[in-house]
């Protein structure tokens, strides 16, 4: 390939990635009424969580049910926490401090 040829493959992938940056910023008018919006923004963060703590779940090695401890009470942490206060953020950072407080032995379990 040319100079040339590497340039334009450089400059469409920008434009495309700016295309898809800039879209829902351009198409909010659009599409911030629709029904099936509304519900991926209610409905997202909380699957979002699931899915990244059941990835985090799996990864790990089982070898005694010991093991899992510090993941299982972070878990339980941030589901409590989401179902009282319903705010994903407060749940997955008060979950993350659990856990790195757990596996550095700053509680004392």
């Amino acid at each position: 390939m040319s100079e040339l040829d590497y340039l334009l493959a450089a400059l469409i992938m920008a434009g495309v990635t700016f295309g898809l940056r800039a879209f829902p910023f351009v198409a909010r008018g659009f599409i911030a009424h629709h029904r099936r919006i509304q519900i991926l923004g209610r409905r997202l963060p909380v699957a979002m969580m699931v899915l990244l703590t059941l990835y985090a779940m799996g990864v790990h090695h089982w070898n005694s049910p010991a093991d899992g401890g510090a993941q299982m009470m972070a878990v339980a942490v941030v589901a409590v926490l989401q179902l009282w206060r319903r705010q994903a953020l407060l749940s997955i950072l008060t979950g993350t401090l659990v856990y790195m407080a757990l596996m550095n032995g700053w509680l004392g379990f």
